[in-house]
């Protein structure tokens, strides 16, 4: 007979655990920072120095004959003169926009005032300017001065005509460039 053979006793084993090699942590190498010291704040005041100052030119009294003073005063009625002219043609034109028209011939006859109006006021503020340089001149001493040729405008031309800024020479000499 045969007879089983008996089966081996299986033999449990436990897996041993492995050993635990325990190793001291290093130390973390502690970096020794020192604050940074706060920027100081100085309230020192810098003392000012002295700058080289401009020379000031100390304003000369521009010594003008009889005759210039009596041109400023002219211009200077004139530039009065212009500037009321100027305020009522503005108030005036002010007025006839403001107004209504029954027609259309109303309304062109009023176009055609304003465009007088318009241009005269033009030709206003264009004197006005010539006459605002001509002081400004005079209280700087150049009135007189020829623009172009840089002479002296005779006294003759300048009661006559007291805006001139070209003596008689250069204004013929651009005349005849025109012509």
């Amino acid at each position: 007979i045969k007879t089983k053979a008996k089966p081996k006793a299986k033999i449990k084993t436990k897996a041993k655990p492995k050993a635990k090699i325990k190793t001291k942590a290093k130390p973390k190498a502690k970096i020794k920072t020192k604050a940074k010291p706060k920027a100081k704040i100085k309230t020192e005041v810098k003392k000012q120095t002295k700058r080289p100052q401009p020379k000031t030119i100390k304003s000369k009294k521009i010594e003008t004959d009889p005759s210039t003073s009596k041109i400023r005063d002219y211009l200077e009625a004139n530039q009065q003169e212009l500037l009321n002219i100027i305020q009522s043609n503005q108030s005036a034109e002010r007025k006839t926009s403001e107004s209504n028209f029954s027609n259309e011939i109303d309304m062109a006859s009023d176009l055609e005032g304003r465009e007088m109006m318009f241009q005269l006021t033009s030709r206003d503020r264009n004197e006005l300017k010539k006459i605002r340089e001509a002081i400004y001149k005079i209280d700087h001493g150049t009135y007189g001065i020829c623009e172009s040729c840089l002479k002296k405008i005779s006294s003759k031309r300048l009661k006559i005509l007291p805006l001139s800024n070209l003596c008689i020479d250069c204004k013929e000499a651009m005349e005849q460039a025109y012509d």
